[in-house]
């Protein structure tokens, strides 16, 4: 409490304040190990038994790798699915934290509603691990439409993207299994790709867990990765695709169709890459992965960078603003945008302003993903005269 007499001092701010865009990804994977019950992970883990099957959050692929193949090894276990996946994630030397919600999957007839859980269990990671999933996989399992539902679920409730396979034999299969794709929150890939398993022999597995670590490299190369495509990228650990798509340079083909379909495929052209980058959404604006993740992003960062002018009085409104103006601007500065423009809406009213309640209208627009560079070749005769001048010499 101030004084009555003497001198009160006061320590206030009148600044923008700084608003930092999460950089990191965090990729959730529901998934099982044939054999594998909960009191082992539990004891595993230093834990009591519980009721529910454990979510576990590692600092990194390389840990959970190690995790699991400790337990294989003490309870001498044969299913490599789940190793197999973590393997070609660690192979695109990533660094992301991995959360596992782990199911049982020795009983066939209760493997898919257990399945469902493990992907449910992850809107609850957050509380369990520390960590929120950005990315979400089901390795094996997210071609059944069930958990693709779930996936997209738990995706939409933590403003996340859901990372599938399809299940088809050829394109045409896989272009039909799309018609009950409709989702921002949705990337469907397709074919599986061919891995040394960690038994020695090669073996294919879905291509999700490769496009999430993709997705989590790039995020992780810059500042600003998160506004790059992991497409026409390296797929490292790939050494061929359990289906072959057809890639011819400039010409339809079954990799055009599929991207156009809004698959996520994987070409041979100078090593195994990724070929993809579209959502499944009905809106073309928000088919471009890179641009819904933008908007994800900044959108969150300026929702906790503002949240200081909450319940204290108006005149803070002037420095919400500024704090979101310029965050725009470095991301302007970064090529992450084009442009933005930020003005108060006409959504405040004088009843909304008694009732404190303030709208501020954010247009912006994200730098492009380039999806397609035509090269016009011409012939012309205006060169010909230098030709006729040379041979006059």
């Amino acid at each position: 409490m101030a004084a009555n007499f003497g001198v009160n001092v006061t320590v206030s701010a009148q600044a923008a304040r700084p608003i930092t865009v999460q950089s990191n990804t965090i990729i959730g994977i529901a998934s099982s190990v044939n054999g594998l019950d909960k009191a082992k992970i539990y004891s595993k883990l230093g834990y009591s038994e519980a009721d529910e099957w454990p979510v576990v959050g590692f600092s990194s692929s390389a840990y959970a790798i190690e995790f699991i193949k400790e337990l294989k090894e003490d309870h001498l276990l044969s299913d490599n699915r789940l190793l197999d996946v973590l393997y070609g994630m660690d192979a695109q030397a990533i660094t992301s934290v991995v959360i596992i919600s782990f199911f049982d999957s020795t009983n066939e007839d209760e493997i898919l509603a257990n399945a469902l859980n493990a992907v449910n269990a992850l809107k609850k990671s957050e509380f369990k691990t520390g960590y929120k999933p950005n990315l979400l996989i089901a390795p094996f399992f997210s071609h059944e439409a069930g958990i693709k539902a779930a996936l997209e679920s738990c995706a939409t409730a933590l403003n996340a993207i859901a990372i599938t396979d399809l299940y088809a034999t050829n394109s045409g299969e896989a272009i039909t299994a799309m018609n009950s794709y409709s989702s921002r929150r949705l990337v469907a890939c397709w074919p599986y790709v061919q891995v040394l398993s960690v038994s020695g022999n090669y073996t294919y597995i879905p291509q999700s867990g490769f496009v999430a670590a993709m997705i989590a490299r790039c995020d992780g190369e810059s500042e600003y990765g998160f506004s790059d495509s992991y497409s026409n990228r390296v797929m490292n650990g790939v050494v061929g695709v359990e289906h072959f798509v057809e890639y011819i340079a400039g010409s339809d083909c079954d990799a055009d169709r599929l991207r156009s379909a809004h698959i996520s495929t994987i070409i041979n052209y100078s090593g195994y890459r990724s070929w993809g980058g579209e959502t499944s959404d009905i809106d073309s604006i928000w088919q471009d992965l890179a641009r819904v993740r933008i908007f994800d992003r900044v959108s969150l960062a300026c929702q906790d960078g503002v949240f200081f002018a909450v319940d204290r009085k108006a005149d803070q409104l002037y420095h919400a603003k500024r704090s979101v103006e310029e965050l725009l601007r470095a991301l302007v500065g970064a090529r992450v945008l084009l442009g933005f423009e930020i003005s108060w809406s006409e959504q405040n009213t004088l009843a909304n302003i008694t009732a404190g309640k303030f709208y501020l209208d954010i247009r912006m627009q994200n730098n492009p993903i380039v999806k397609q560079l035509t090269l016009n070749f011409i012939y012309v005769d205006s060169y010909g005269e230098g030709l006729i001048n040379e041979l006059n010499k």
